[in-house]
C-alpha cells in the first residue's frame, strides 16, 4: 500500500491477531499529508490492536509524530491498543523530547511488540 512513492510509505499486515502498520522512509510533513487518510482508514476500520513499526523509517520529525498520534487517537476511540516499534535511539529521544513516551507503549522490536501484553522496552 502506497509503496510506489519514492520517499516514504506504509504497508499493513495482520499477524498474531494484530494489525501491523510498517512505515518506511521519511516520516515528515509530506508523509503526514499523503499517508494520513489511508492510515486513518486502517486505524479506524481495523478491529484489531495496532502495531506501528518504525524499523524502516529513516527520518522522523513533527509531521511524522502527528501521523503517529493520529493513528493512536483513532485506535483509542475504538478502544484498541497501540504499540510503537522503535529501534532507533534517536527516534526514542525525539519521542521523549516531544513528551510522547507516556502516550505510546514502546517496544524495541516487532517480536516484543507482538508478545502478549507487549510490555515494550524503556525509553
Amino acid at each position: 500500500m502506497l509503496e510506489d512513492h519514492a520517499a516514504f510509505g506504509l504497508r499493513a499486515d495482520v499477524r498474531q491477531e494484530r494489525m501491523i502498520i510498517a512505515f518506511w522512509g521519511e516520516l515528515d510533513i509530506l508523509a503526514d499529508e499523503v499517508l494520513a487518510a489511508p492510515l486513518a482508514r486502517l486505524a479506524r476500520e481495523s478491529r484489531r490492536d495496532l502495531v506501528l513499526d518504525l524499523s524502516a523509517v529513516t527520518f522522523l520529525d513533527c509531521g511524522g509524530l502527528t501521523l503517529l498520534c493520529r493513528a493512536r487517537d483513532a485506535a483509542r476511540r475504538r478502544e484498541a491498543g497501540v504499540v510503537l516499534v522503535v529501534d532507533n535511539p534517536f527516534f526514542r529521544k525525539v519521542l521523549r523530547l516531544a513528551g510522547l513516551t507516556a502516550t505510546f507503549e514502546i517496544a524495541g522490536d516487532l517480536e516484543t511488540a507482538l508478545m502478549t501484553g507487549a510490555e515494550g522496552s524503556p525509553v
